[in-house]
Parts: structure tokens; C-alpha cells; sequence
């Protein structure tokens, strides 16, 4: 018999509060990423701007706020914490940093030299973008306060649309695996335990507070010292980048670049969290990676490239077997759970706990890859590829999710698209240079750099109302709406910094990079026709075999000591950046662990918890101050 939960309600204040707070973001992001190009303040799955905005709500804010009425409970700061959570990304690469660049880039970019109209523009559909050159140029060149509204507002609104058909099949799957992650195999969600000590401090020891601040004050004072050394350059400063590989120009030494030392405080404090046998794959494959590249180098094999990517072919396409794989036994782990679902939607038992109605999470499910389909199906895309792209991405975040769940990783991504895995199979044979043409756009809006992606997100509000007496039905409607605001508010501060300062002027990435990207891979494509590939098929075999052996050997023996989560993120952009720093939270971990056990890590917690919140408001206070002072470049993450 079920215990009987006291829920308290959803509030109208704590919908409003992370509406504010979402729209402060989607107006900063975009600020950030074109104009200051500092530090990134959505450009992970822990947002440095959601935790800043957060920390002001939750220690400056709400007392002013318990003087006139009734303080925020618990489950209000539940749902501001995970309203601005969820939409952050959506703010800066999970969509308005690439929709608005990427739709006005063709009439800007397409030139003579490069052809571009000729190859494919045929194959534009007229409704996907604004094929308006007067419109595109002034974007790109700024000059012009006047946004051209009525040009924008159309594709805007489709691909607005677009997202969101996305986001709730995200949401849906979410919710589908949220029983079997959360409650039956109590994933530890590294990413969940900084808002969790906001929300709840620990009172345990008395020491606790004194050692947080211990370790608050390490990565606070050395980003002050750096800082200020970017301001007034003869003031010291203390490196934290270091490049292993600039001396390594002989081969086979050579294809070990780029190989860098970063020291990130924050991903150190995360890894502090993870099993000692989780952070030791991710960096001991990071270099098992390597050594296959030096192999590979002196047998005289192709090492392959990735396009858009800094990890190699042959490693990006065991990664993709690796990932695909992890998807589908994380998915075959789960069917006890989905099957317990699929009974009380056929019974139309409404399971109050879960987050949406088991009709709900199927229906919706359903629904919202038909709508995306058949939108894939509008721009000339078969049905086979339409279905094929949207399920192969799902299948993608799925796994990416559980990484972000179990690994605790600031952020991730694939180095591949859904086409980069189906053509070694099919070759551009089996692709249409206009199908080609049309999935450039979602491709690099939606699937193209994931790190930024909601799906992981989504996964951790859920976790999060474990903490809360919130009913699980009520978080799904503000986040929702919170989604719906980030984008247009967002899109709508990309177009005004664009049209009044030159997209193309004031960021290299996002105003230059980004925008041709998709094509100059499509004009590749189709000026040299891809034959299949058995030599990536077979790559993309090995990976799915090393993470299936992986899986297996953790299942039958308790002593081993590598994951396969390590394996599947391979060389990826994430572990090009984060390796040392999760070489070092591994050994504190497990010295900790070794030399004074448990209680020894219970007491060091708070310490590397208080490093990432340093780094973190660090990085919201320097590009506060470098937006007033206008210094650009100065970034605290590399990301």
C-alpha cells in the first residue's frame, strides 16, 4: 500500500521568480557569447549563469523577499532552479546562437568562389530560412538599429516549433527513464549536488561551512589574481593552460596533439563525487585513444577526420559505436520499467508520481517524432532518413544523458552527426544532394555541439524534486514555458546585437565559423561524392564491441575496474579539455578513499563542492565586469 505524500502546491511567485530569472539569462547569454566572448554562461550542463543568477535569488534576493512576506520554500526554489536550468542551454548552442547565424548565412556567405548557389541552392527550401540578401547583410555588417521583424519572424516561429516537437520527445524519454535511473539504480547525479548544498546545506560538523569556504576561496582567488593581470598586465598571474604537445612535431609523436594540461577547479570538484573507477576510464581512455592513433600512424592506416570536430575519424566512429551501443543496453535495462508503464497506460492508471501520465509520456512520445518527422519529410528528406535522423540523435542523447547522470561531466559531445553515421553504410548514393541540403540546418542547430542540449537537464529537474514535496506533475508545465520564453527572448537579443553591431564583426564563432560550417561540409559532400566505407564500418564495430566486452566484464566481475562510459567518450572535445583536471579529482578521490576512507571523503565533500561554486561565480562576476569595462576575450573556461 502506498504511503499517502502531503504535496505542496505549485505557487504563482515561484513560476514568476524563474521566469524573471529565464529572461534575465536569455538576455546575458547572447550578450556574452557575441559581444563580451568571454566565458561561456550556457555552454554546459551545470550553466555557470543559472548557478549565478541562482546564488543572487537564493542569498541576496530572498531574505530582502522573507522581510515582506513569506519565505520561499524548498519546492519553489525546485521549480526556479530547474526553469532556468532547463532553458539555459536554449539560450546560447542548444538553438538561438546557431538558428539566427545559420538561417541568414546562405545569401551572405554564398559567393562565386565558393559556389554555393549553384551546388545546392536549388535545393533550398524558400520557407526554411530568410533568403532575403538585404536582410542577411545588414545581420552580418550591423550599422542598422531596425530589426527586420517581418522577415524573421516566420522561420523563426517554425523552428521555435522545431524545438520545442524536440525538446517534449526529449522530456517524454525522460520520463520514460526516470523510474529505472533515479529509483531503482539511484544514479549518483554529480551535476544535482551543488543546487542540492544550496538548497539543504549539510549541518553534519560544524566544520563543514569553514571547509567549503576553504575550498570556495582557492579557484576565487586564483581567477581574481588572473583577472586583474588581464586589466593591468603587470600584475602576476597564475597559468592554468599549459600545451603538452606543442614540441611534439616528429612522428608518431604528432598525432597526440592537441594535448593539453588545463587545470579546471570545477570539473576537479565533480569528479571529487564520481566512483574512483568511472574517473580513472575517462582519463585512462582518453589515452588508450592516443596510443591507437600512434598505432594506427605507424601501420600506415588512415586516421580519418571528422569535420567540424577535434577528434579523429577512426576514434569519432568507435565513439558512435560505443555510444549507440550504450543507448540500446541502457534502453534494454529499462524495459522491466517500461513495461510497468506500458500496463498502466493500457489500464489508464494516471501514476501520480511520475513526472507526466504514462499516456502521456508513450502519446507524447509518439507524437513528437511523427511531428518532427514529417516536418524533416516537408523539406524534401524521405520518410526512411527523416525517421532514421530523429531516431539516431534520440538514441545519441540518450546515452549522453545517462553520461551526464552517472560521469557528472560539465558537458559532452559527439563528434558526429546522424548522417556522418549513416553514410559510411550508404555512401551519397543513398542520400539526395537536396535531402543533404535541407538536414544541414537541424544538423548543426540541434545536433551539431550537444553540450548545451535540454535532455540532460530535463533528467536532472527530476532528480531534483526528490528533494522537494513538489508534485512531479507540476514541474513540467513552467519548464515548458520557461523553454518557450528563453527562445524568443534570446533570438530576439541575437537579432538586435547582430543588425545593431555586425554578427560577423563582433564574434569569429558564432558570426563567422558557425554559419558556413554546414556548408562548406555539404559543398565537400557533394563536390566528392562519399562511396560507402568499410573501413569507418568496421571502426564503428569495434567501439560497439569494447563497450559491449566493457559492460559485460563489469557485470561479471566486481573487481574490474573500467567503465564503459569511459570508452564511449573517447577523445572527445569534453576530454581534450577536462582530462587532467579529471586525472586530479581521481587522485584525490581515491587517496582520500585509501588512506582515510569514507569519512575522510565525507569531510573533504564540501571542500571540492565549494571549488566548483568559486569557479563558477568567478566566471559570472569577471564577464559582469568585463561587459561594463568592454574588455572581450576573457575567458576563465575554455569549453
Amino acid at each position: 500500500m502506498k504511503s499517502i505524500v502531503a504535496y505542496e502546491p505549485l505557487t504563482f511567485r515561484a513560476v514568476l521568480i524563474g521566469l524573471i530569472g529565464t529572461t534575465f539569462l536569455a538576455v546575458a547569454t547572447p550578450i556574452s557569447d557575441f559581444l563580451i566572448n568571454g566565458t561561456w554562461l550556457a555552454a554546459c550542463h551545470l550553466p555557470i549563469g543559472v548557478v549565478c543568477v541562482f546564488v543572487l535569488l537564493r542569498y541576496g534576493v530572498s531574505p530582502l523577499l522573507g522581510r515582506v512576506a513569506r519565505p520561499l520554500a524548498l519546492p519553489e526554489w525546485v521549480v526556479i532552479y530547474s526553469m532556468m536550468l532547463v532553458s539555459a542551454g536554449l539560450t546560447s548552442l542548444g538553438f538561438a546562437a546557431y538558428v539566427v547565424p545559420v538561417l541568414a548565412s546562405i545569401p551572405y556567405y554564398a559567393t562565386v568562389e565558393n559556389d554555393w548557389l549553384a551546388l545546392f541552392g536549388q535545393h533550398l527550401p524558400t520557407w526554411i530560412a530568410p533568403f532575403d540578401d538585404n536582410a542577411s547583410l545588414r545581420f552580418f555588417e550591423g550599422g542598422d538599429s531596425a530589426v527586420p521583424w517581418g522577415v524573421w519572424w516566420k522561420p523563426l516561429a517554425l523552428w521555435t516549433a522545431f524545438s520545442l516537437s524536440l525538446l517534449w520527445a526529449m522530456t517524454c524519454l525522460n520520463g520514460l527513464l526516470r523510474r529505472q535511473w533515479i529509483d531503482r539504480e539511484r544514479l549518483s547525479f554529480p551535476l544535482v549536488q551543488l543546487p542540492l548544498e544550496l538548497l539543504e546545506p549539510k549541518r553534519e560538523a560544524g566544520s563543514s561551512r569553514v571547509v567549503l569556504a576553504m575550498g570556495f576561496a582557492l579557484p576565487f582567488a586564483v581567477h581574481g589574481l588572473n583577472g586583474l593581470h588581464v586589466y593591468f598586465p603587470s600584475l602576476p598571474q597564475i597559468p592554468l593552460f599549459f600545451d603538452l604537445g606543442a614540441n611534439l612535431n616528429e612522428k608518431p609523436w604528432d598525432v597526440m596533439r592537441p594535448l593539453w594540461l588545463i587545470v579546471h577547479f570545477s570539473a576537479i570538484g565533480f569528479v571529487f563525487l564520481l566512483p574512483v573507477d568511472l574517473s580513472l576510464s575517462l582519463w585512462v581512455f582518453y589515452f588508450v585513444f592516443h596510443g591507437q592513433s600512434m598505432m594506427i600512424e605507424l601501420l600506415g592506416l588512415p586516421l580519418g577526420q571528422s569535420t567540424g570536430y577535434s577528434t579523429r575519424g577512426f576514434a569519432a566512429y568507435q565513439m558512435a559505436g560505443g555510444i549507440l551501443t550504450l543507448a540500446l543496453a541502457l534502453l534494454w535495462r529499462a524495459r522491466r520499467s517500461f513495461r510497468d508503464l506500458l500496463e498502466s497506460a493500457r489500464r489508464g492508471v494516471p501514476e501520480e508520481d511520475e513526472p507526466l501520465s504514462p499516456r502521456a509520456m508513450f502519446g507524447g512520445l509518439t507524437l513528437s517524432v511523427a511531428a518532427l518527422t514529417g516536418s524533416l519529410m516537408m523539406a524534401g528528406i524521405p520518410l526512411w532518413l527523416s525517421f532514421s535522423v530523429i531516431a539516431l540523435f534520440l538514441l545519441t542523447m540518450v546515452a549522453m544523458t545517462r553520461m551526464v547522470a552517472e560521469s557528472g561531466l560539465l558537458f559532452i559531445q559527439t563528434p558526429f552527426r546522424p548522417t556522418d553515421l549513416l553514410t559510411p553504410f550508404l555512401g551519397m548514393g543513398g542520400i539526395s544532394p537536396r535531402a543533404l541540403t535541407a538536414l544541414a540546418y537541424p544538423e548543426m542547430v540541434f545536433m551539431f555541439d550537444v553540450r548545451s542540449s535540454p535532455m540532460p537537464s530535463v533528467m536532472d529537474a527530476f532528480k531534483l524534486l526528490d528533494a522537494s514535496r513538489l508534485r512531479r506533475r507540476s514541474l513540467v508545465p513552467p519548464v515548458v514555458a520557461a523553454s518557450v520564453v528563453a527562445m524568443i527572448v534570446a533570438s530576439a537579443t541575437v537579432l538586435v546585437i547582430g543588425y545593431r553591431n555586425g554578427a560577423a564583426s563582433v564574434s569569429g564563432w558564432f558570426g563567422v565559423g558557425a554559419p558556413g560550417l554546414p556548408f562548406r561540409r555539404l559543398t565537400a559532400w557533394l563536390v566528392d561524392p562519399r562511396s560507402p566505407d568499410p573501413y569507418s564500418v568496421m571502426w564503428i564495430g569495434v567501439g560497439s564491441a569494447m563497450v559491449g566486452l566493457l559492460g559485460v566484464l563489469r557485470a561479471r566481475f566486481l573487481w574490474f575496474p573500467f567503465h564503459p562510459i569511459g570508452y564511449a567518450m573517447g577523445p572527445s572535445w569534453p576530454l581534450i579539455q577536462l582530462w587532467f583536471s579529471t586525472f586530479v579529482g581521481w587522485a584525490f578521490k581515491a587517496s582520500a578513499l585509501r588512506f582515510g576512507g569514507l569519512g575522510t571523503f565525507r569531510w573533504w565533500r564540501p571542500f571540492f563542492l565549494g571549488m566548483v561554486l568559486g569557479e563558477f561565480l568567478s566566471g559570472g562576476m569577471w564577464v559582469v565586469i568585463d561587459f561594463i569595462f568592454g574588455k572581450q576575450g576573457h575567458r576563465i573556461f575554455l569549453f
